[in-house]
């Protein structure tokens, strides 16, 4: 006999509360992200247990959230405590939620029906595989129905989308992020699209994934080779002695031996994530997809004829100390940062002009302008004003394919643009080859741009950006559209990253899936912060009146000045002085 208790109305919710401002906290000046590894998680096998008889609501509550951690799908005695209608409706792969630590959530009997579950929250995954990281000091609360089975409580009801809580030492072994991979439209190479993905399944999961449309955020910047509407076999990938086997159900693969290249290198990238998964083998409706000189199956780009472009020779970092302006390397600066490691033939820029930026060969230098009403070139010993239809001018940056940004207030209004770029190979004296030239992002309509710094692979762009009342910082990821000669014309609907942060100062790309920013994660407290595309936010240890951050090769190489005019390396989780300094400037960094 089923038996409902008398808060039947009680509403079913899983809710984000926001105890506080920031991003993730566990106590302590530096707030921590998710520990998450290289994309192959442990070999561990884990199932808990089902429930005990005689167990009470709270404990079945506390056992079916505990028993979701089991791995390689094994989630028989996870489903024992629910009842059997919910059972078979249960999908662990809807919301996930990330908690923040290893303590057990707290359960509270509302009622002898009804159960509510609250813990500390660092982020959730939707079924998509979106990470969003939850604010400092969030907590996560689900309420449960429950009944009687054969004498037993269970689980008669779950909150909407209800998938699993995982703790935050589990991470590592149920959940982590992989890259599935687009085409770019502007070049001959493959872009990354971040997501998360529980790892049992992981061949097939990646396999689905891979299958799906380019997301928004890369709409224009990135294609795929996979046919619309195609779909799995089985809908299911088999991996044996190494080999995963996808064959796709499609009618309308496109012709040409381009194509097929194209398609290869897609799923090669993405399912060789999986530690299981060495070699690809590819067919569509049954048929082998060939290539020449490509035996049944592949497991790098190289043997697809599909070449790995080079990765451009940068010039040197260089370092400004009052208005001096010499070469910086970052091997030696501990031992005399006062002397440059290189003799360099920079003019001296003014301290009055504000961050500083370096052309990817090292020919030329950019900043904005005292007052920040526009920006400037230095081109040899000469400074050139850029022609911008726009003020109140943010941070400029140089890409490596020939382009410096920059972001600024429109003269024409709020619906005018909000960034501009400028051909680097423009004559700087030439007021209309040299002027900016506006890049289409409506989406920014009503903001003020601090900074828009592209990615290494040239095809995504992180933006920095402010409401025009100086409220709402934004750091999104964008794909950036270009036309003929590679020319910025358009960013795509963006993607938010780093949703924790209240504040943000100053950008920088440690990698093609990783950016440094200094933020404000705990409401009060301005620190270097690492920020994955992938959603996650980790924070670390605090810098005294920082003002910007860079990077001259990974985050172990991270470099912030000050506003007192110092220069601070990473030195394992502290920061060490390293001379004066009012700006480093790292080659389209």
């Amino acid at each position: 006999m089923t038996r409902r208790g008398p808060a039947a109305a009680v509403g079913l919710a899983v809710v984000l509360v926001l105890t506080a401002c920031g991003g993730l906290s566990r106590g302590g000046p530096v707030e921590q992200g998710l520990e998450v590894g290289s994309g192959t998680p442990p070999a561990v096998r884990v199932a808990p247990p089902g429930p005990v008889a005689g167990a009470g609501q709270e404990s079945i509550v506390r056992g079916f959230l505990r028993a979701g951690a089991a791995s390689d799908a094994a989630y028989d005695n996870a489903r024992a405590f629910l009842a059997s209608v919910v059972s078979e409706r249960w999908n662990p792969d809807d919301n996930i939620v990330l908690l923040a630590d290893d303590t057990p959530p707290s359960a509270t009997l509302l009622d002898p029906a009804t159960v509510r579950v609250t813990g500390r929250a660092a982020g959730t995954v939707d079924a998509e595989g979106r990470y969003v990281a939850a604010r400092a000091g969030s907590t996560v609360s689900a309420t449960f129905r429950l009944s009687t089975v054969g004498g037993e409580w269970r689980v008669s009801e779950l909150p909407e989308n209800f998938g699993r809580w995982i703790s935050r030492t589990d991470v590592s072994r149920l959940v982590q992020p992989y890259a599935v991979h687009y085409l770019s439209t502007s070049r001959r190479a493959l872009v990354q699209d971040v997501r998360w993905f529980p790892a049992d399944k992981l061949a097939t999961r990646l396999a689905r994934a891979q299958i799906t449309p380019v997301p928004a955020y890369l709409s224009g910047a990135a294609t795929s080779a996979v046919p619309e509407g195609a779909r799995l076999l089985g809908d299911a990938v088999s991996v044996n002695a190494g080999v995963a086997t996808v064959n796709l159900i499609s009618s309308r693969l496109g012709p040409g031996e381009a194509t097929r290249q194209n398609l290869w290198a897609q799923f090669v990238s993405t399912l060789t994530q999986d530690g299981a998964v060495a070699r690809v083998s590819l067919s569509v409706d049954g048929v082998p997809v060939d290539l020449v000189g490509l035996d049944d199956s592949a497991g790098t780009l190289s043997e697809l004829g599909f070449a790995t472009p080079p990765g451009a020779v940068l010039a040197n970092p260089v370092v400004r100390r009052g208005d001096d302006i010499g070469g910086f390397d970052p091997a030696s600066s501990e031992q005399d940062p006062r002397q440059p490691s290189t003799p360099v033939t920079y003019p001296p820029v003014d301290a009055a002009f504000r961050h500083l930026a370096l052309s990817a060969d090292g020919t030329e230098l950019a900043s904005a302008d005292p007052g920040e009403d526009g920006i400037s070139r230095w081109k040899g010993t000469n400074r050139y004003e850029v022609p911008l239809d726009g003020v109140d001018v943010g941070a400029p940056a140089y890409d490596r394919r020939g382009w410096l940004w920059m972001g600024a207030v429109s003269t024409e209004g709020a619906k005018g643009p909000h960034v501009w770029v400028v051909d680097v190979r423009s004559d700087p004296a030439d007021r209309e080859t040299a002027r900016a030239r506006a890049v289409e992002a409506p989406w920014l309509a009503g903001r003020r741009v601090l900074e828009s710094r592209v990615a290494p692979d040239g095809d995504r762009v992180a933006v920095l950006s402010v409401a025009a009342n100086g409220t709402g910082y934004r750091i999104d990821l964008s794909g950036v559209v270009r036309g003929g000669g590679g020319v910025p014309q358009s960013l795509a609907p963006p993607l938010r990253l780093a949703a924790p942060l209240t504040r943000a100062v100053s950008l920088a790309w440690l990698d093609d899936r990783t950016l440094a920013t200094l933020g404000v994660l705990d409401g009060k407290t301005l620190q270097p912060t690492i920020l994955s595309v992938g959603g996650d936010v980790r924070a670390l240890t605090p810098v005294r009146d920082a003002v910007a951050i860079a990077s001259t090769g990974g985050e172990r190489d991270l470099w912030v000045t000050t506003s007192t005019g110092r220069l601070l390396g990473r030195a394992g989780s502290q920061w060490v002085d390293n001379g004066p300094a009012n700006d480093l400037a790292v080659a389209a960094g």
